[in-house]
């Protein structure tokens, strides 16, 4: 397990499962994967405890690891048990993105859970902090609300008293009625007037 460029938008924690290396890019897809091998766990009682390596033949002239794989923003991740017919052990399949494992026996299923509970350990420190989506939502939503356009209804008449606008007044817990009379042009005593 290794950790490249912590603390830069570039992080990712490198994961050795078998003959793959996985190069995750983010601290969700870490949580992603561990949670399939961890649904996988469930069924570690069906698998043999350590299985025929007989079976599994190395391909010449091939260096580990086999398969790479860069995996980000949280691809699908799940565990299946395929049940052995009778006389057979069962095998776990876990896809991870588009690798798919075949686990062959409970040894491998927690030395790869192992692997990626420490991926998840040291995922707080290798990759940035993401900012929370409701924090983002709800400045949105303020801006919206501070930034939109008034609302278009009728507006509403003033209430009145003997034609003019009366405007309602407290006091003290008093409240009074105060009508507010029009202005009237008054006129300049030199108004009119020539010299």
């Amino acid at each position: 397990m290794v950790a490249h460029r912590p603390g830069t938008d570039g992080a990712a924690i490198g994961v050795r499962v078998g003959g793959a290396l996985l190069h995750v890019t983010d601290a969700a897809t870490v949580g992603s994967f561990l949670m399939a091998w961890k649904s996988g766990a469930r069924h570690g009682r069906d698998l043999p405890v350590r299985a025929d390596q007989t079976g599994v033949v190395p391909t010449a002239g091939t260096a580990l690891p086999a398969a790479y794989m860069e995996a980000g923003q949280c691809p699908p991740a799940v565990a299946s048990l395929q049940r052995g017919r009778p006389g057979q052990a069962s095998r776990l399949w876990v896809t991870l993105g588009r690798m798919t494992f075949d686990v062959l026996d409970q040894e491998a299923l927690v030395t790869t859970m192992v692997a990626f509970r420490r991926a998840a350990r040291m995922a707080p420190s290798v990759f940035l902090p993401t900012p929370d989506q409701r924090a983002i939502e709800r400045t949105a939503a303020a801006a919206a609300r501070l930034l939109a356009a008034p609302s278009r209804r009728s507006p509403s008449t003033p209430a009145t008293t003997n034609g003019t606008p009366a405007v309602a007044a407290s006091r003290r817990g008093v409240s009074r009625t105060i009508t507010v009379q029009p202005a009237t042009a008054r006129r300049s005593p030199t108004e009119g007037l020539t010299r």
